[in-house]
């Protein structure tokens, strides 16, 4: 799938982008049904998609956002600002894309990860395999993320030798 330059800056100056937010409960296995669900009814779609999960209240209260949206540049489509500077009106044939955006504290040292699940074309000739893909990828960044928050824990923890002084 391709949009104009000048159809993903409309879409990004009159906020014209599709959004979802849903609460995601915290337990060993994470749903993102709801997510795939919502992404496959607006995949096809002019307008860009943002859709976030959030676990624990997401960043905003301390806890997980996961977020999948589609775009042409891997910056998350908040930042306005700067997707101005970087999408040229006149380009005709931009690639859209779905990329997979993860935030909590302690992701990285900007609380924000992001990478790139596929092309929205690629998306559409095998949903299951991309699908796969962002599962398997949000699994192992909040596998990170308990494996820093483990680390501060047992940092934080009072040392329990004692000296004979």
């Amino acid at each position: 799938m391709q949009i104009t330059g000048e159809k993903a800056l409309e879409n990004i100056s009159e906020d014209t982008i599709y959004s979802h937010k849903e609460n995601i409960l915290d337990s060993d296995h994470i749903a993102l049904d709801n997510l795939f669900t919502m992404l496959d009814k607006h995949i096809h779609d002019d307008n860009f998609i943002h859709i976030d999960g959030e676990i624990n209240g997401g960043i905003t209260e301390g806890g997980t956002t996961l977020t999948l949206e589609t775009n042409i540049v891997n910056l998350p489509l908040r930042y306005t600002n700067q997707l101005k500077k970087l999408i040229w009106p006149e380009k005709e044939d931009n690639q859209v894309n779905i990329y997979m955006i993860i935030e909590n504290i302690d992701v990285s040292q900007s609380n924000l990860k992001i990478s790139l699940a596929s092309s929205v074309a690629a998306y559409l000739d095998d949903a299951a395999s991309v699908k796969l893909k962002i599962s398997q990828w949000f699994d192992e960044q909040l596998a990170n993320i308990v494996v820093a928050q483990n680390k501060i824990e047992e940092n934080d923890e009072p040392n329990n030798k004692t000296s004979d002084n």
